[in-house]
C-alpha cells in the first residue's frame, strides 16, 4: 500500500515535508518526490509509476497548488484512478477556505477534507488511522526480541553491536554501488536524450534497484531507496553513535537523536538498530518500537528498567487483540 502526496513545491517547507516524515512515521509507504525518486531517475516517469501504484492520494490543495499546472494534472490522474476503483483521494486544505475551493472545484468542495491547521501529526494520524498496518510480528514475538538487545553474555553483547554496523554498513554500500551503476548508465546519453528519459533505462534501474536488495539480502519490508550513501565525513561519528547507542550508554536525547538522524538521512532506522523491517508492525507496535530504540540507547544506566516496561505493554496488546 503506497500514498502518494500530490502537492505545490511552495508548499514543501512549511507542511508537504513534515507530512511525508509523519506518515512514514506512522508505518506508511509514502510516494514523495524527496523520497521515492531514484538516481537517474525520470520525475516525469517516477511520478507516473507513483500513480499508477498509489493506495491513496493525498492532495494538499493551496492557492500554489491551484496555480500549477503539474499538481492539477496529477490530481486528474488521480481522478481516473478512483472513478476505476483503485485508489481514493484524499484532499487536505492548506491556507485556502472553502468559498476559494468551491470557486475553483465544486467536486473538491463537496467532498470531506482535513484542515492543515489542525497541525502536521494531527493530519497524519487521521490518514494513518484510515490505513491500518498488518503487523507481522507479535507483541510477544517482538518483547523476546527486544529482551535479547540488552541480555547479559560477552558474545552476544558482541554480536548484537557488530549486527548494528553490519546493517548500517549494507545499506551505505547499496547506495554506492547503485549510485555507481546509475552514473555509468547515465553517462551513455545526452543531455538531450535524458530530457526525454528513455523508458528502456527507466525499466533498467528499476531492474537493477531490484536485482542489488536481493544481492545485498535487504528484506522487501525494509525502507529503502537508492538516493547517496552518507558523506564519508560523517562515517566516524555515525559508527561511535552505533556502538554508543548498541552499549545503551548514550544519554536519552543523543540516542533520540541518532534515531531522527538515521530517519532524516534515509536509513531505516528500524531495520539497522533492531534488525526489523520498518512495514511490519501495526500502529500499536510501532509506537511502543519507536520508544523502545530511545530507550535501548540509553538504557544501561537504569538497568533498562523502562524496556522492561514496553516489553510488558508488547505483549499486553496480544492479549487485548
Amino acid at each position: 500500500m503506497t500514498i502518494f502526496i500530490s502537492h505545490a513545491s511552495e508548499d514543501k517547507d512549511e507542511f508537504v515535508r513534515p507530512l511525508a516524515y509523519a506518515l512514514k512515521r506512522h508505518g506508511l509507504r509514502v510516494w514523495y518526490d524527496e523520497f521515492s525518486l531514484k538516481l537517474g531517475d525520470s520525475l516525469r516517469r517516477s511520478i507516473d509509476r507513483g500513480l499508477a501504484s498509489c493506495t491513496a492520494g493525498v492532495v494538499v490543495l493551496s492557492p500554489a497548488f491551484f496555480s500549477k499546472e503539474w499538481p492539477s494534472r496529477e490530481l486528474d490522474a488521480l481522478y481516473a484512478a478512483e472513478v476505476a476503483g483503485r485508489t481514493r483521494i484524499l484532499p487536505i486544505w492548506h491556507s485556502i477556505d472553502a468559498r476559494r475551493i468551491a470557486e475553483i472545484s465544486p467536486l473538491l468542495a463537496d467532498r470531506v477534507a482535513v484542515m492543515s491547521t489542525v497541525g502536521v501529526e494531527a493530519v497524519a494520524l487521521e490518514i494513518a488511522n484510515q490505513f491500518p498496518a498488518a503487523a507481522k510480528f507479535s507483541g510477544s514475538e517482538l518483547a523476546v526480541f527486544l529482551e535479547r538487545c540488552h541480555s547479559a553474555g560477552f558474545f552476544l553483547e558482541e554480536a548484537f553491536l557488530a549486527g548494528c554496523r553490519y546493517r548500517f554498513l549494507l545499506m551505505n554500500a547499496f547506495k554506492e554501488e547503485y549510485q555507481c551503476i546509475a552514473d555509468e548508465a547515465l553517462s551513455k546519453f545526452s543531455d538531450e536524450q535524458l530530457e526525454n528519459f528513455p523508458p528502456e533505462l527507466d525499466q533498467w534501474l528499476n531492474q537493477e534497484h531490484e536485482r542489488l536488495r536481493k544481492q545485498y539480502g535487504i528484506p522487501e519490508d525494509v525502507y529503502l531507496i537508492s538516493d547517496e550513501p552518507i558523506r564519508e565525513s560523517h562515517f566516524g561519528s555515525y559508527i561511535e553513535d552505533i556502538d554508543g547507542w548498541a552499549s545503551g550508554t548514550l544519554s536519552p536525547e543523543s540516542s533520540a537523536r541518532l534515531v531522527i538522524d538515521l530517519d532524516h538521512d534515509e536509513l531505516d532506522e528500524y531495520f539497522i538498530l533492531l534488525g526489523l523491517p520498518n512495514f511490519s508492525f501495526s500502529a500499536s507496535q510501532r509506537a511502543l518500537l519507536e520508544e523502545a530504540l530511545v530507550v535501548i540507547g540509553s538504557g544501561f544506566e537504569d538497568g533498562y528498567e523502562r524496556l522492561g516496561h514496553i516489553c510488558a505493554d508488547l505483549r499486553r496488546l496480544d492479549s487485548d487483540a
